[in-house]
Protein backbone atom coordinates (compact mmCIF):
# COMPACT_ATOMS: atom_id res chain seq x y z
CA UNK A 1 0.00 0.00 0.00
CA UNK A 2 2.42 2.64 0.87
CA UNK A 3 4.61 1.49 -2.37
CA UNK A 4 1.39 2.27 -4.18
CA UNK A 5 0.85 5.66 -2.40
CA UNK A 6 4.67 6.42 -3.20
CA UNK A 7 4.20 5.77 -6.80
CA UNK A 8 1.04 7.76 -7.01
CA UNK A 9 2.97 10.90 -5.43
CA UNK A 10 5.83 10.34 -7.60
CA UNK A 11 3.94 10.31 -10.71
CA UNK A 12 1.95 13.61 -9.45
CA UNK A 13 5.31 15.56 -8.87
CA UNK A 14 6.32 14.01 -12.29
CA UNK A 15 3.36 15.77 -14.01
CA UNK A 16 3.94 18.94 -12.16
CA UNK A 17 7.32 19.34 -13.42
CA UNK A 18 6.18 18.80 -17.06
CA UNK A 19 3.70 21.12 -17.03
CA UNK A 20 6.02 23.95 -15.89
CA UNK A 21 8.81 22.89 -18.23
CA UNK A 22 10.48 26.43 -18.75
CA UNK A 23 10.32 27.77 -15.12
CA UNK A 24 11.64 24.20 -13.46
CA UNK A 25 14.49 24.37 -16.67
CA UNK A 26 15.74 27.46 -15.39
CA UNK A 27 16.29 26.02 -11.72
CA UNK A 28 17.67 22.65 -13.56
CA UNK A 29 20.06 24.75 -15.33
CA UNK A 30 21.37 27.06 -11.71
CA UNK A 31 21.94 23.33 -10.54
CA UNK A 32 23.49 21.96 -13.34
CA UNK A 33 25.98 24.88 -13.17
CA UNK A 34 26.68 24.46 -9.59
CA UNK A 35 27.69 20.46 -10.42
CA UNK A 36 29.64 21.65 -13.06
CA UNK A 37 31.85 23.66 -11.14
CA UNK A 38 31.72 21.36 -7.86
CA UNK A 39 32.78 18.06 -10.75
CA UNK A 40 35.57 20.35 -11.83
CA UNK A 41 37.08 21.59 -8.86
CA UNK A 42 36.95 18.41 -7.57
CA UNK A 43 38.33 16.43 -10.24
CA UNK A 44 41.09 19.43 -11.20
CA UNK A 45 42.04 19.44 -7.26
CA UNK A 46 42.67 16.00 -6.98
CA UNK A 47 44.22 15.08 -10.32
CA UNK A 48 46.97 18.20 -9.49
CA UNK A 49 47.94 16.30 -6.22
CA UNK A 50 48.06 12.95 -7.65
CA UNK A 51 50.18 14.24 -10.22
CA UNK A 52 52.72 15.94 -7.89
CA UNK A 53 52.76 12.90 -5.94
CA UNK A 54 52.93 10.21 -8.27
CA UNK A 55 55.96 12.43 -10.17
CA UNK A 56 57.72 12.65 -7.20
CA UNK A 57 57.33 8.79 -6.79
CA UNK A 58 58.58 8.00 -10.32
CA UNK A 59 62.00 9.99 -10.17
CA UNK A 60 62.75 7.21 -7.41
CA UNK A 61 64.97 9.51 -5.48
CA UNK A 62 64.05 10.70 -1.74
CA UNK A 63 65.90 13.89 -1.81
CA UNK A 64 66.75 16.01 -4.99
CA UNK A 65 69.03 18.71 -5.10
CA UNK A 66 69.51 21.61 -7.22
CA UNK A 67 71.14 25.15 -7.32
CA UNK A 68 69.43 27.42 -4.78
CA UNK A 69 67.75 29.90 -7.10
CA UNK A 70 66.75 27.01 -9.33
CA UNK A 71 64.19 25.34 -7.20
CA UNK A 72 61.31 26.49 -9.04
CA UNK A 73 62.68 25.69 -12.39
CA UNK A 74 63.52 22.58 -11.08
CA UNK A 75 60.15 21.87 -10.11
CA UNK A 76 58.76 22.97 -13.73
CA UNK A 77 61.03 20.68 -15.12
CA UNK A 78 59.82 17.50 -12.82
CA UNK A 79 56.25 18.37 -12.71
CA UNK A 80 55.40 20.05 -16.75
CA UNK A 81 58.30 18.91 -18.51
CA UNK A 82 59.34 22.96 -19.07
CA UNK A 83 63.04 22.53 -20.42
CA UNK A 84 65.38 23.87 -18.00
CA UNK A 85 69.45 24.93 -17.97
CA UNK A 86 70.77 25.87 -14.20
CA UNK A 87 74.28 24.93 -13.01
CA UNK A 88 76.08 23.92 -9.36
CA UNK A 89 79.80 22.95 -8.98
CA UNK A 90 80.44 19.17 -9.07
CA UNK A 91 82.14 19.19 -6.24
CA UNK A 92 79.11 19.52 -4.44
CA UNK A 93 77.79 15.98 -5.52
CA UNK A 94 81.03 14.22 -4.32
CA UNK A 95 80.79 15.55 -0.55
CA UNK A 96 76.83 14.85 -0.16
CA UNK A 97 76.86 11.50 -2.13
CA UNK A 98 79.71 10.40 0.98
CA UNK A 99 77.17 10.60 3.63
CA UNK A 100 76.88 7.64 5.52
CA UNK A 101 72.64 7.25 5.05
CA UNK A 102 73.69 8.01 1.45
CA UNK A 103 72.38 4.46 -0.47
CA UNK A 104 72.88 5.27 -3.79
CA UNK A 105 73.86 9.07 -6.36
CA UNK A 106 73.62 10.12 -9.26
CA UNK A 107 73.43 13.49 -10.79
CA UNK A 108 72.27 14.82 -14.47
CA UNK A 109 73.28 18.09 -16.68
CA UNK A 110 71.29 19.80 -18.68
CA UNK A 111 72.08 21.08 -21.89
CA UNK A 112 70.58 23.16 -24.28
CA UNK A 113 67.15 22.96 -25.61
CA UNK A 114 66.91 21.11 -28.56
CA UNK A 115 65.65 22.94 -31.91
CA UNK A 116 66.20 22.88 -36.14
CA UNK A 117 69.63 24.28 -35.15
CA UNK A 118 70.97 21.57 -33.74
CA UNK A 119 69.21 18.42 -34.66
CA UNK A 120 66.41 16.86 -36.28
CA UNK A 121 64.65 15.43 -33.12
CA UNK A 122 61.26 17.70 -32.53
CA UNK A 123 61.74 19.76 -29.07
CA UNK A 124 63.49 18.11 -25.86
CA UNK A 125 66.29 18.71 -23.64
CA UNK A 126 69.60 17.23 -24.05
CA UNK A 127 70.66 15.35 -20.32
CA UNK A 128 74.18 13.94 -20.28
CA UNK A 129 73.94 11.07 -16.84
CA UNK A 130 76.32 8.60 -15.59
CA UNK A 131 74.40 5.20 -16.76
CA UNK A 132 77.10 3.46 -14.23
CA UNK A 133 75.32 5.22 -11.34
CA UNK A 134 71.53 6.22 -12.80
CA UNK A 135 68.81 5.00 -10.72
CA UNK A 136 66.30 8.04 -12.38
CA UNK A 137 65.87 7.22 -16.23
CA UNK A 138 67.29 3.84 -16.56
CA UNK A 139 64.57 1.95 -14.88
CA UNK A 140 62.01 3.05 -17.28
CA UNK A 141 64.27 2.07 -20.89
CA UNK A 142 62.66 0.31 -23.01
CA UNK A 143 65.42 -1.56 -24.73
CA UNK A 144 69.16 -2.40 -23.44
CA UNK A 145 70.37 -0.13 -20.27
CA UNK A 146 73.49 0.98 -21.13
CA UNK A 147 75.39 3.49 -23.76
CA UNK A 148 77.90 3.05 -25.54
CA UNK A 149 79.84 6.02 -27.85
CA UNK A 150 76.84 7.76 -30.30
CA UNK A 151 74.37 6.09 -28.86
CA UNK A 152 71.41 7.80 -26.42
CA UNK A 153 68.19 7.38 -25.26
CA UNK A 154 65.06 9.45 -25.99
CA UNK A 155 62.00 10.04 -23.52
CA UNK A 156 58.58 8.85 -24.76
CA UNK A 157 57.35 12.37 -25.87
CA UNK A 158 60.43 12.68 -28.60
CA UNK A 159 59.98 9.04 -29.45
CA UNK A 160 56.75 9.83 -30.89
CA UNK A 161 58.27 11.73 -33.67
CA UNK A 162 60.82 8.98 -34.49
CA UNK A 163 58.95 7.94 -37.13
CA UNK A 164 59.21 10.94 -39.43
CA UNK A 165 62.99 11.19 -39.23
CA UNK A 166 65.48 9.18 -41.62
CA UNK A 167 68.60 9.75 -39.20
CA UNK A 168 68.46 10.99 -35.91
CA UNK A 169 70.97 13.66 -35.51
CA UNK A 170 72.48 15.94 -31.92
CA UNK A 171 73.91 18.99 -32.35
CA UNK A 172 74.85 17.82 -36.12
CA UNK A 173 76.10 14.42 -35.46
CA UNK A 174 74.29 11.38 -36.07
CA UNK A 175 73.38 9.35 -33.22
CA UNK A 176 72.29 5.92 -32.36
CA UNK A 177 68.75 5.83 -30.31
CA UNK A 178 69.03 2.19 -29.00
CA UNK A 179 66.11 2.88 -26.18
CA UNK A 180 63.34 4.91 -25.09
CA UNK A 181 61.33 5.57 -21.71
CA UNK A 182 57.96 4.91 -20.95
CA UNK A 183 55.84 7.27 -20.54
CA UNK A 184 56.98 9.11 -16.96
CA UNK A 185 54.97 12.11 -16.71
CA UNK A 186 57.90 13.84 -15.78
CA UNK A 187 60.19 16.06 -17.55
CA UNK A 188 62.51 13.04 -18.28
CA UNK A 189 59.91 12.41 -21.25
CA UNK A 190 61.34 15.22 -23.24
CA UNK A 191 64.57 14.05 -22.69
CA UNK A 192 67.29 12.95 -24.92
CA UNK A 193 69.41 11.16 -22.61
CA UNK A 194 73.39 11.24 -23.34
CA UNK A 195 76.74 10.00 -21.72
CA UNK A 196 78.37 12.35 -19.24
CA UNK A 197 81.66 11.17 -21.05
CA UNK A 198 80.91 11.86 -24.59
CA UNK A 199 80.01 16.10 -23.57
CA UNK A 200 83.41 17.06 -24.86
CA UNK A 201 82.39 15.59 -28.25
CA UNK A 202 79.78 18.32 -28.19
CA UNK A 203 80.89 21.90 -30.28
CA UNK A 204 81.08 25.06 -27.48
CA UNK A 205 77.87 26.44 -28.97
CA UNK A 206 75.90 23.62 -28.35
CA UNK A 207 77.26 23.76 -24.57
CA UNK A 208 75.41 26.99 -24.34
CA UNK A 209 76.04 28.55 -20.78
CA UNK A 210 77.63 25.24 -19.82
CA UNK A 211 81.54 24.59 -18.28
CA UNK A 212 83.19 21.29 -17.63
CA UNK A 213 83.03 20.43 -13.78
CA UNK A 214 79.59 21.73 -13.40
CA UNK A 215 75.83 19.95 -13.31
CA UNK A 216 72.52 20.49 -12.93
CA UNK A 217 70.65 18.44 -10.48
CA UNK A 218 71.52 15.62 -7.45
CA UNK A 219 68.95 12.79 -7.02
CA UNK A 220 69.55 10.83 -3.51
CA UNK A 221 67.94 7.87 -2.25
CA UNK A 222 68.72 7.21 1.74
CA UNK A 223 69.38 4.07 3.69
CA UNK A 224 65.90 2.36 4.53
CA UNK A 225 64.67 3.32 8.14
CA UNK A 226 66.64 6.64 8.40
CA UNK A 227 64.67 9.69 8.72
CA UNK A 228 64.70 12.16 5.62
CA UNK A 229 64.44 15.19 7.78
CA UNK A 230 67.61 14.63 9.20
CA UNK A 231 69.50 13.83 6.33
CA UNK A 232 68.10 17.09 5.07
CA UNK A 233 69.50 18.77 7.81
CA UNK A 234 73.13 17.27 7.49
CA UNK A 235 73.35 18.40 4.06
CA UNK A 236 72.16 22.18 5.21
CA UNK A 237 75.07 21.80 7.86
CA UNK A 238 77.45 20.87 4.46
CA UNK A 239 76.31 23.53 3.03
CA UNK A 240 72.93 25.88 3.42
CA UNK A 241 72.79 27.34 0.27
CA UNK A 242 71.64 24.36 -1.83
CA UNK A 243 68.19 23.71 -2.85
CA UNK A 244 66.96 20.76 -1.45
CA UNK A 245 63.29 19.42 -2.21
CA UNK A 246 62.14 16.29 -0.96
CA UNK A 247 59.02 13.78 -1.88
CA UNK A 248 56.76 15.59 0.24
CA UNK A 249 58.06 19.11 -1.40
CA UNK A 250 58.79 18.48 -4.91
CA UNK A 251 56.43 20.92 -6.45
CA UNK A 252 56.03 23.27 -3.56
CA UNK A 253 55.09 26.06 -5.56
CA UNK A 254 52.50 24.40 -7.17
CA UNK A 255 50.62 23.25 -4.32
CA UNK A 256 50.65 26.66 -2.64
CA UNK A 257 48.93 27.68 -5.96
CA UNK A 258 46.68 25.12 -5.44
CA UNK A 259 45.51 26.12 -2.31
CA UNK A 260 45.01 30.01 -3.35
CA UNK A 261 42.41 27.90 -6.47
CA UNK A 262 40.98 26.00 -3.70
CA UNK A 263 40.26 29.21 -1.70
CA UNK A 264 38.64 30.70 -5.69
CA UNK A 265 36.90 27.50 -5.72
CA UNK A 266 35.21 27.82 -2.69
CA UNK A 267 34.25 30.95 -2.89
CA UNK A 268 32.70 30.85 -6.27
CA UNK A 269 31.11 27.77 -5.01
CA UNK A 270 29.63 29.03 -1.83
CA UNK A 271 28.09 32.36 -4.02
CA UNK A 272 26.67 29.49 -6.51
CA UNK A 273 25.25 27.89 -3.80
CA UNK A 274 23.39 30.72 -2.43
CA UNK A 275 22.07 31.87 -5.29
CA UNK A 276 20.82 28.40 -6.34
CA UNK A 277 18.91 28.21 -2.92
CA UNK A 278 17.27 31.41 -3.37
CA UNK A 279 16.46 30.22 -6.82
CA UNK A 280 14.77 27.30 -5.38
CA UNK A 281 13.14 29.15 -2.71
CA UNK A 282 11.40 31.70 -5.50
CA UNK A 283 10.31 28.78 -8.14
CA UNK A 284 9.10 26.90 -5.12
CA UNK A 285 7.26 29.35 -3.38
CA UNK A 286 5.44 30.67 -7.10
CA UNK A 287 4.40 26.88 -7.07
CA UNK A 288 3.29 27.39 -3.79
CA UNK A 289 0.98 30.17 -4.27
CA UNK A 290 0.01 28.84 -7.56
CA UNK A 291 -1.18 25.28 -6.13
CA UNK A 292 -2.90 26.08 -2.89
CA UNK A 293 -6.44 24.96 -3.74
CA UNK A 294 -5.12 22.04 -5.31
CA UNK A 295 -3.09 21.17 -2.24
CA UNK A 296 -6.65 22.11 0.01
CA UNK A 297 -8.55 19.79 -2.44
CA UNK A 298 -5.80 17.19 -1.50
CA UNK A 299 -6.16 16.98 1.84
CA UNK A 300 -9.84 17.53 2.26
CA UNK A 301 -9.81 14.00 0.23
CA UNK A 302 -7.56 12.40 2.82
CA UNK A 303 -4.10 13.81 1.60
CA UNK A 304 -1.28 14.05 4.88
CA UNK A 305 0.95 16.64 5.47
CA UNK A 306 3.82 14.65 4.84
CA UNK A 307 2.28 13.68 1.19
CA UNK A 308 2.13 17.09 0.06
CA UNK A 309 5.91 17.51 1.67
CA UNK A 310 7.04 14.39 -0.29
CA UNK A 311 5.27 15.61 -3.79
CA UNK A 312 6.84 18.88 -3.31
CA UNK A 313 10.12 17.97 -2.50
CA UNK A 314 10.15 14.98 -4.97
CA UNK A 315 9.90 17.86 -7.70
CA UNK A 316 12.50 19.37 -6.23
CA UNK A 317 14.90 16.30 -6.64
CA UNK A 318 13.28 15.44 -10.07
CA UNK A 319 14.36 18.79 -11.23
CA UNK A 320 17.53 18.42 -9.07
CA UNK A 321 18.92 15.07 -10.17
CA UNK A 322 18.01 16.33 -14.09
CA UNK A 323 20.20 19.76 -13.79
CA UNK A 324 22.73 17.08 -12.01
CA UNK A 325 23.35 14.91 -14.57
CA UNK A 326 23.82 17.96 -16.78
CA UNK A 327 26.33 19.30 -13.98
CA UNK A 328 27.99 16.16 -14.00
CA UNK A 329 28.10 15.70 -17.89
CA UNK A 330 29.58 19.16 -18.28
CA UNK A 331 31.87 19.43 -15.71
CA UNK A 332 33.62 16.18 -17.07
CA UNK A 333 33.66 18.12 -20.60
CA UNK A 334 35.45 20.77 -19.65
CA UNK A 335 37.88 18.84 -17.46
CA UNK A 336 38.61 17.25 -20.90
CA UNK A 337 38.64 20.22 -23.08
CA UNK A 338 41.03 22.24 -20.97
CA UNK A 339 43.23 18.99 -20.05
CA UNK A 340 45.27 20.06 -23.52
CA UNK A 341 45.70 23.42 -21.81
CA UNK A 342 46.87 22.46 -18.26
CA UNK A 343 49.83 19.22 -18.64
CA UNK A 344 49.16 18.23 -15.10
CA UNK A 345 45.94 17.69 -16.49
CA UNK A 346 46.75 15.62 -19.88
CA UNK A 347 47.08 11.92 -18.27
CA UNK A 348 43.04 12.52 -16.90
CA UNK A 349 41.93 10.90 -20.38
CA UNK A 350 39.27 8.59 -19.73
CA UNK A 351 40.16 8.17 -16.14
CA UNK A 352 38.27 11.57 -16.06
CA UNK A 353 35.07 9.46 -16.37
CA UNK A 354 35.67 5.93 -15.32
CA UNK A 355 37.59 6.22 -12.62
CA UNK A 356 36.05 4.66 -9.51
CA UNK A 357 37.27 7.65 -7.32
CA UNK A 358 36.23 10.51 -9.64
CA UNK A 359 32.57 8.44 -10.70
CA UNK A 360 32.17 8.86 -6.47
CA UNK A 361 33.19 12.47 -6.45
CA UNK A 362 30.59 13.20 -9.67
CA UNK A 363 28.10 11.37 -7.29
CA UNK A 364 28.71 13.41 -4.42
CA UNK A 365 28.93 16.46 -6.37
CA UNK A 366 25.28 15.96 -7.45
CA UNK A 367 23.75 14.87 -4.64
CA UNK A 368 25.25 18.21 -3.02
CA UNK A 369 23.44 20.24 -6.47
CA UNK A 370 20.24 17.85 -4.81
CA UNK A 371 20.58 18.99 -1.28
CA UNK A 372 20.76 22.72 -2.35
CA UNK A 373 17.58 22.69 -4.31
CA UNK A 374 15.89 20.69 -1.66
CA UNK A 375 17.66 23.04 1.27
CA UNK A 376 15.79 25.98 -0.96
CA UNK A 377 12.76 24.28 -1.79
CA UNK A 378 11.71 22.94 1.83
CA UNK A 379 10.65 26.43 3.63
CA UNK A 380 7.45 27.09 1.43
CA UNK A 381 6.57 23.28 0.89
CA UNK A 382 6.45 23.17 4.81
CA UNK A 383 4.27 26.79 4.57
CA UNK A 384 2.14 25.21 1.93
CA UNK A 385 1.56 21.58 3.77
CA UNK A 386 0.51 23.40 7.62
CA UNK A 387 -2.37 25.22 5.65
CA UNK A 388 -5.40 24.29 6.74
CA UNK A 389 -7.72 22.61 3.85
CA UNK A 390 -10.37 24.75 4.11
CA UNK A 391 -8.46 27.92 3.82
CA UNK A 392 -6.40 26.96 1.02
CA UNK A 393 -9.42 26.25 -0.87
CA UNK A 394 -10.95 29.65 0.15
CA UNK A 395 -8.04 31.46 -0.47
CA UNK A 396 -7.74 30.47 -4.56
Amino acid sequence: MQLDSAFAIAAIAWKNVARKIFRNFVLALAVSLLVALLVFALLFTKAVREDIDAAAMRLGADIVIVPPEAKSMADEFILESLVKTFYMDESIFRTVAGLPDITAATYQIYLHTLDSGCCSIDEGQVIAIDPATDFVVTPWIQGKKNLNDGEVFVGSYVYEFLGLIATAKLFGSGVDIVGHLEETGTGLDRGIFMRIEDLGKISKESMGSYTPGKISIIFLKIREGVIVDEVVAKIRDINPRLGIMTRGSIGADVRDTLRDILRVFSITITISSVLAILLAWSTFTAMANERRREVGILRAIGARRHHIVQMFLGEAFMISFIGGLLGAALGHGLILYLAGDFHLLTRLGVSAVYSPANILLTVLAMFSGIAVCQIGALAPVLRLALMEPLLAIKEE
